[in-house]
């Protein structure tokens, strides 16, 4: 006997216009799928209530975002999505521009079917664009970022409007401006209910990226015990972050621009490839188009990634927020730690202000956190400022003589390598190596005013090579721009 009082399933109805070889992927997941021929026909459907999206499908890029705009305007509560097997970057750019919610590329009618779904299951997550409205109203935080900047509040907007789409996304910005933080956000609004995996390419080493984001079979090689599943299987049906994209091997981009073709990947040793559904959000704080100007990257690749760009402003071009962060983390910290907060005086401010912030929030995050926990409950001013700053102003070592005696000697003519005698002669050469090719780093990283590619180049070593042995001696690129 049928309970009176069950419910009646919902009916969401997919409108589609030139898409009916994607008529059985659609209905077999579980939406009712409707086809009209003509504007008008599709004009007099759009507004019942139980259409929840419209698909337009075509090869003219300029006409399939003038009928998105149309389309937009007719039924601005309908998502619209655009199929375009041979479409290409500029045509994702220009349909997005007009509200598309999706923009699917390549005859492949169950991708379009998962995107439709994803869309329609999205519409669940409306109460997350009407938070971002009263967080933009009140200027609140916007997913971990605070920011009082109109700039910043623009990329957030732009960040909501794109994150439904399944395209790919290049995040470009200084270190500690809070790329992972956006590339979380743009997850968290796209209603995808896979994992957001990151992970930074600069930190694997090289021999073993393929195996990292694709995955290993069994016995395929000394060490590989088992199957490894890969951080896009990991990432499945959710994002996949690339932090320092431009330190990704040549060897490996040709696999990972296949992967971002074929919807695929094929593990170390496999025989077969596995499908994903995988959003990709790189970021760099490198300029990637110089970078593939040189050769060091892809130029096929990027043209896949950089469907969407996102420039993340440094600190130094946002002063409105240096000090609104600088109260923030002073109270967040100060009550972490239970210590009274320092109390700056206008000097500090000022010197605050007129720093460039190389290391960007991150930085200035470590130098309140040094500045409560050595000051706490005091006065600070200009001059506790720039104590607390150098660590994070690395430049390179200059030793200049200690005394009017040292002064008054004569240059010697080469500076030579100080010995630990308590020291084996083999731990000695290997710190004597060590400390000359950092000096060496340091003076063509100084020549080349911090561009890595060119550092590179110079020194005869790869990208990624140069990025790990920066990392392993503490250089800082911004250190020597500007």
């Amino acid at each position: 006997m049928t309970d009176p009082e069950a419910e009646t399933p919902e009916v969401r109805t997919v409108l589609a216009m030139g898409c009916e070889d994607a008529e059985p992927a659609v209905r077999a997941l579980g939406l009712r799928f409707a086809t009209a021929t003509t504007w008008e026909a599709c004009r007099d459907r759009i507004h019942d209530p139980d259409v929840r999206a419209l698909v337009l499908r075509g090869e003219d890029g300029a006409l399939l975002s003038e009928s998105v705009g149309r389309a937009r305007q007719e039924a601005p509560l309908v998502d619209v999505l655009v199929w375009a097997p041979n479409g290409s970057g500029e045509d994702v750019r220009l349909a997005l521009q007009q509200g598309a919610a999706d923009v699917i590329l390549g005859h492949a009618p169950e991708r379009l079917a998962k995107a439709v779904h994803r869309t329609v299951e999205r519409q669940k997550f409306l109460p997350r664009l009407q938070r971002f409205q009263a967080a933009r109203a009140g200027q609140l935080r916007f997913e971990g970022m605070i920011s009082k900047s109109k700039r910043m509040w623009e990329l957030f907007e732009t960040v909501v409007q794109i994150a439904p789409s399944g395209a790919a996304v290049v995040i470009l910005g200084e270190t500690g401006v809070g790329k992972e933080l956006l590339a979380r956000a743009i997850h968290t609004y796209s209603g995808r209910e896979g994992r957001f995996v990151a992970v930074n390419c600069g930190a694997i080493p090289e021999n073993l990226v393929d195996t990292e984001l694709f995955g290993h079979e069994e016995g395929t090689f000394t060490g590989a015990t088992r199957n490894k599943a890969g951080l896009f299987r990991s990432a499945d049906g959710g994002t996949l972050f690339l932090d320092e994209i431009g330190s990704l091997p040549l060897t490996s981009q040709y696999s990972f621009l296949r992967a971002l073709q074929e919807e695929a990947v094929r593990p170390i040793g496999g025989h077969h490839e596995i499908p994903v559904d995988v959003r990709v959000i790189a970021a760099t704080s490198d300029d990637l188009d110089e970078e593939a100007r040189r050769g060091f990257f892809r130029e096929d690749l990027l043209f896949r990634l950089d469907v969407i760009r996102l420039v993340v402003p440094p600190l130094r071009e946002r002063p409105e927020d240096v000090l609104h962060l600088f109260g923030h983390f002073r109270r967040k910290l100060a009550k972490h730690y239970r210590l009274e907060p320092p109390s700056p005086t206008d000097s500090f401010l000022e010197a605050l202000l007129a720093y460039e912030w190389p290391g960007n929030v991150r930085e200035l995050e470590n130098v309140t956190e040094r500045l409560v926990l050595t000051h706490h409950g005091k006065s600070i001013s200009q001059r506790q400022f720039e104590t607390l700053k150098r660590p994070y102003r690395k430049r390179p070592v200059r030793h200049e003589p200690k005394s009017v005696s040292e002064r008054l000697k004569p240059p010697a003519k080469r500076e030579g390598p100080s010995f630990d005698t308590s020291k084996t002669l083999k731990a000695n050469v290997e710190q004597t190596i060590d400390e000359l090719e950092r000096r060496y780093l340091i003076e063509v990283m100084e020549k080349n005013a911090g561009r890595v590619a060119e550092t590179a180049r110079t020194a005869g070593i790869s990208p990624r090579t140069l990025l790990r042995k920066m990392k392993r001696h503490g250089i800082d690129k911004h250190q020597f721009r500007g």
